[in-house]
């Protein structure tokens, strides 16, 4: 049996994560000029771990999965605020698709997120 594949999943209590882009780069590169920026809400914001002290340095890492609505415009190069915290985009967003098996469409992608502090 086929799930319902007209209506999505929603978040009606998730967050508003803001997305940060540079709008161009140099030959090198490395970001120019300012950050463009736009807002997504309704997002679900799962915290994964938090790792320190590795090999003796100073860091914290946090690795955050960020589910976004599928519409939503985020790409590998940007950076995502939560809240007062930024995080870097981990690769391309993932899961972008209909469930395999039934065809329900959960309306969500998954962005993996990772914040470096400390050093």
């Amino acid at each position: 049996m086929r799930g319902d594949v007209s209506t999505p999943f929603t978040l009606p209590h998730g967050q508003t994560v803001t997305v940060l882009r540079y709008s161009a780069k140099d030959r090198h590169g490395d970001p120019v000029g300012a950050e463009a920026d736009h807002t997504i809400t309704g997002c679900g914001v799962d915290w994964n771990a938090t790792t320190s002290n590795q090999e003796f340095q100073d860091v914290q890492i946090t690795d955050v999965d960020l589910y976004v609505p599928r519409a939503a415009d985020v790409v590998a190069s940007d950076k995502v605020e939560i809240g007062d915290r930024t995080f870097h985009v981990l690769g391309k967003p993932m899961w972008n698709q209909v469930h395999p098996m039934t065809g329900t469409d959960y309306g969500y992608k998954l962005v993996r997120l990772r914040e470096v502090s400390g050093a």
